[in-house]
């Protein structure tokens, strides 16, 4: 069995039809004797509505799905290179690409044939962002084998900044340099009766830059988004453990439906059953008293013949 095609296909499938389908290849890979096999499939979990969803966007529309992560590709390569430029300006592609990517990721799985909610587009928003970031994950998306949603990226974890990138970056600005002071003008020898003249007024001194950032502040700052960042991480998680619970509460309501059916039809077939057994019995009662009665009949019959018998002989004994 190649367990690899299987679990493409496994995640291909509408979330309510994976648990059944996977047993069914796990109990096929018992019979086969492949041991590893029914493992490996077994350890597979139900995906969330979100992750079936970004799965079938990548199949329906691979090209998009590549684009994306090429954009990804971009953002690690101007990371690695500190080139701020450029990452503000692929990050706010990043925002437009992903936003656009959702919306069409949720309308395909409403065409075909789930509901979607609001907690499904924003955990398909969250994974589609930790797939930019995460270049594994991102073949194994295209591949069709995502079985599990990126955990949430914080920055470019694992893309280090180039060296050379690096010491530019911490290389201080060299300072400015000042213009030079005018030397004052020589005050001119005094003329009898005459006014000296005035000095010649120095150039205004250059303002000092401004001064850096406050180190405590920007701490304050950077800690201040590690905690939206976790908070954000949080509720998307949340909202994926929501829509396994969303998902699993429709399974299992379609489990008491079906069950509920089986029930009433095996009431039927019980009634049906007892209304057979009732009008046995009423056969059977019917036909004892019959018998009871041929066999009486039967005596009677016996008991006559042995008489007419008798009187068979009697008459031929007499004759004699």
């Amino acid at each position: 069995m190649d367990v690899e095609q299987v679990v493409t296909e496994l995640y291909g499938l509408r979330p309510a039809r994976f648990v059944a389908a996977r047993d069914a290849y796990v109990a096929r890979a018992r019979r086969e004797k492949d041991t590893a096999g029914a493992r490996r499939i077994g350890s597979l979990r139900k995906p969330t509505l979100a992750l079936w969803a970004v799965g079938l966007f990548a199949r329906a529309r691979p090209g998009e799905a590549e684009g994306l992560l090429r954009l990804g590709a971009q953002l690690r390569t101007a990371h690695r290179e500190l080139d701020g430029a450029q990452l503000r300006a692929l990050s706010r592609e990043q925002h437009k690409v992903i936003d656009a990517l959702a919306r069409d990721t949720v309308r395909l799985a409403a065409e075909a044939g789930e509901r979607t909610t609001g907690s499904v587009l924003r955990e398909v928003e969250r994974i589609l962002h930790a797939l930019l970031t995460d270049e594994e994950a991102g073949r194994q998306w295209l591949a069709g084998r995502l079985t599990a949603a990126p955990r949430s990226p914080v920055g470019f974890e694992g893309v280090e900044p180039a060296p050379s990138a690096a010491a530019a970056a911490r290389k201080p600005p060299e300072p400015a340099e000042l213009p030079p002071e005018p030397e004052p003008e020589p005050e001119p020898e005094p003329e009898p009766e005459a006014k000296p003249k005035p000095r010649a007024k120095r150039r205004p001194e250059p303002e000092p830059p401004p001064p850096a950032r406050d180190a405590a502040a920007e701490r304050r700052a950077r800690e201040r988004e590690g905690r939206v960042r976790a908070a954000r991480r949080a509720a998307a998680e949340a909202g994926a453990e929501r829509e396994r619970a969303e998902v699993d509460l429709a399974e299992a309501a379609g489990a008491l439906e079906r069950a509920r059916g089986e029930a009433e039809a095996a009431r039927e077939g019980l009634r049906a059953l007892q209304l057979r057994l009732e009008a046995a019995e009423k056969a059977e009662a019917a036909a004892q008293k019959y018998h009871h009665r041929a066999e009486s009949a039967a005596r009677k019959a016996g008991k006559a013949a042995e008489a007419a018998a008798r009187r068979l002989r009697a008459e031929e004994t007499g004759d004699e």
